[in-house]
């Protein structure tokens, strides 16, 4: 197996015989406490759980193998990440605006919504990394918030992406809505 990703609290490693990825997540303390007190899913659980909401709404997510409490297995997608395509590509920009109308739509929260984070496949977008994905449960994430990450991601040759978004979402550029 080789390690392809090591972040603060997760690493993904590439296991080539079987074409799979496999993440496993060393949360923080605090976050250990808050998935056994249930308030939120364990990082491996929430895959599932937001894959299962993500192909309710069109979007096509990485055939998940096998889940654990700290562990997700998924199959290879062979894609080219969105971001080589999406500029000159307007059928995957409407794909890629269609998924971030859905996610603000349905409350679904992600920091990770940069471009780099969906891979295309036949001309298919697809989710990637559905851990830092989160679904509301009791209340509702901030839209602020949600907004402000994907403007900040969505800069340069791809800000015109960003303010595509708002005027889906009928909002000025300060998250108003339009009159």
């Amino acid at each position: 197996m080789e390690l392809i990703q090591s972040g603060k609290y997760s690493l993904v490693h590439y296991d080539a015989e079987r074409d799979h990825f496999i993440k496993t997540f060393q949360p923080k303390t605090f976050d250990r406490l808050r998935y056994a007190l249930r308030i939120r899913p364990y990082p491996g659980h929430n895959v599932v759980l937001i894959a299962k909401r993500l192909e309710a709404l069109g979007i096509a997510t990485p055939t998940i193998v096998e889940t654990q409490r700290y562990r997700s297995v998924t199959e290879n997608i062979r894609g080219t990440p969105l971001k080589r395509l999406i500029l000159d590509s307007p059928m995957l920009q409407e794909q890629y605006l269609d998924a971030l109308t859905a996610f603000d739509h349905h409350g679904i929260h992600c920091r990770g919504l940069h471009t780099n984070n969906f891979l295309v496949r036949d001309e298919r977008l697809f989710a990637i990394d559905l851990d830092a994905y989160k679904a509301p449960r009791w209340l509702r994430y901030s839209r602020r918030e949600y907004l402000d990450c994907l403007r900040r991601s969505l800069k340069g040759e791809e800000a015109f992406l960003f303010a595509r978004l708002l005027e889906r979402l009928g909002l000025d550029e300060h998250y108003q809505p339009l009159r």
